[in-house]
């Protein structure tokens, strides 16, 4: 059993919201509060989804629990492309 293979998108999703959760306390932004606007490209994400159509306008909070409970690789997209454009934002503001 311990030489099964397994796919590590279950580990990846968890590293991503720990990344998530640390961005949120650094930059001291409410998740709550916190909008993603969900691109094209994120909603065409394939595997499991939390279904995240263009457009929609979810918070970080929303997010989160749309990549933990359908285990959302489109949410996961999306959260990622959020905050990658804010730390190149925060970036280019030093």
């Amino acid at each position: 059993m311990e030489k099964e293979r397994r796919e590590i998108a279950s580990l990846t999703k968890i590293m991503t919201i720990y990344v998530v959760l640390k961005l949120l306390e650094r930059y001291n932004l409410d998740e709550h509060k916190t909008l993603v606007t969900i691109s094209p490209n994120a909603a065409d994400i394939s595997g499991t989804t939390a279904e995240l159509e263009p457009k929609d306008v979810f918070t970080v909070w929303e997010l989160l629990h749309g990549l933990m409970l359908p285990s959302g690789n489109d949410a996961a997209f999306a959260l990622a492309e959020h905050f990658g454009a804010l730390i190149i934002e925060k970036i280019k503001e030093q």
